[in-house]
């Protein structure tokens, strides 16, 4: 094959696949970023609680 006819095939085969929707790509990122945001903060907020019990168990058997 040469390389002259390695594009008109390239098109050939890409004008069947539909073109990407923007909108919903960004919309997909923002959720997934929210959703990371959202398990951090409850991670953090387990993480405080864990610590305030171990501290007070500490403090009893002190």
């Amino acid at each position: 094959m040469r390389r002259e006819d390695v594009p008109p095939l390239l098109l050939q085969a890409g004008a069947d696949l539909p073109e990407p929707d923007l909108a919903d790509a960004a919309w997909a990122g923002g959720l997934k970023t929210r959703r990371s945001r959202r398990r951090m903060v409850l991670i953090g907020v387990l993480l405080v609680i864990v610590a305030l019990i171990v501290v007070s168990v500490v403090i009893e058997a002190g």
